[in-house]
């Protein structure tokens, strides 16, 4: 048994931290005192950085998967890039004959006994690589894409004739669909993409799944706006997040207001890329969406987005602070940016029709 403050058993419960780390008793305590006399400290230095070694290579050879590698001695870890399939290597490497534990949203540990011999690190390694190579689903050389491709299409969309709608837990299974097919269209064409960039079931890794837009959405503070056009019928855009304290995408540990909850967390955003004007929908889309949240109590906004959006979005976004910069962000041949920046300011002059300049909307 452990005992702590009053104040520390609160932390512990609410923000979970180390509830299993330090659970255990007195007893086991003594055992372990007694027992760090006996340990060969410099054979765990040895098995901890043949293992280490090996996981920095396979971070290098996979920097689109696997990145983050750290610990000492033994105690090893590393990150999935992305939290929806950190559980598929997981599933794989067990499959496989190796057992990983993991931490939190995209971590898994990698903790070797000190005194195992190299040649079972290698072999741990080794398994390790092949669920690697078989969640990507190609032993091909990795090379860069050129991204998906942004049609120009024949669906033009006055932004008059745009329903702003907001879907929250209750209605996502409504929108769905909807949601999907934007999303697919964006970021799914497989044709865009070398083999080794896909998923089983050839979904290319920057495409997001649904059972994580809805988890998402499940989360206290989500939002998420649909945008769909009168005409056609047709949902040509969303947006979806929730608070930032709620994510660890690539530059979220680096966000200057991570811990103050104040920040809103935009994660998944796509457009339709047949809208001829899909530049002003993205806009509208962002305005939307500021004043939800802002209207939800956060003052400021973080994405990791496609780099473009710097020059292309309302004023405000594009005076956002650069935290991050991804080259080639999960191979998809785009550069992506962390942004970070207040919601604040000034809102953008609504956008006016491409179809009619001289028009002033309702």
């Amino acid at each position: 048994m452990l005992f702590v403050s009053e104040e520390l058993a609160t932390f512990f419960q609410e923000e979970k931290k180390f509830n299993t780390t330090w659970e255990g008793d007195s007893v086991g305590m003594v055992r372990l005192l007694a027992i760090l006399d006996r340990l060969d400290l410099d054979r765990v230095e040895r098995t901890g950085q043949h293992a280490r070694s090996g996981l920095e290579t396979l971070a290098r050879d996979y920097s689109g998967l696997i990145r983050n590698v750290r610990g000492a001695g033994v105690m090893l870890g590393f990150d999935v890039s992305r939290a929806d399939w950190r559980d598929g290597l997981r599933d794989r490497a067990f499959r496989l004959g190796l057992v990983l534990l993991p931490a939190g949203e995209r971590a898994l540990r990698f903790y070797p006994r000190y005194d195992t011999e190299p040649y079972a690190i290698d072999e741990a390694l080794a398994i390790l690589r092949r669920a690697v190579v078989d969640l990507l689903g190609e032993r091909a050389e990795l090379g860069t894409a050129p991204g998906p491709e942004v049609r120009v299409g024949a669906l033009e969309c006055p932004l008059d004739a745009i329903e702003v709608i907001d879907v929250g837990p209750d209605r996502f299974a409504e929108y769905r669909g909807e949601i999907m097919a934007v999303e697919v269209e964006r970021y799914g064409g497989t044709s865009q993409y070398p083999p080794d960039v896909l998923r089983a079931g050839r979904r290319p890794l920057l495409q997001f799944p649904p059972e994580m837009l809805q988890s998402t959405l499940a989360n206290p503070g989500a939002l998420c706006v649909v945008l769909r056009d009168r005409v056609s019928g047709r949902v040509v855009a969303y947006a979806i997040g929730s608070a930032l304290e709620q994510h660890d995408e690539e530059g979220v540990s680096s966000d200057p207001r991570l811990g103050e909850k104040d920040t809103f967390y935009l994660q998944a955003m796509a457009t339709l890329p047949s809208v001829k004007n899909h530049l002003e929908i993205e806009n509208l889309l962002l305005e939307r969406l500021r004043e939800r949240a802002l209207a939800a109590g956060y003052t400021h906004v973080s994405t990791l987005i496609e780099e473009r959006f710097r020059g292309t979005g309302p004023a405000w976004f594009r005076d956002a602070r650069v935290v991050l910069t991804v080259e080639n962000y999960l191979r998809s041949g785009m550069r992506f940016v962390y942004l970070h920046t207040s919601l604040t300011g000034p809102p953008a002059e609504e956008p006016v029709p491409v179809c009619d300049r001289r028009r002033t909307l309702p």
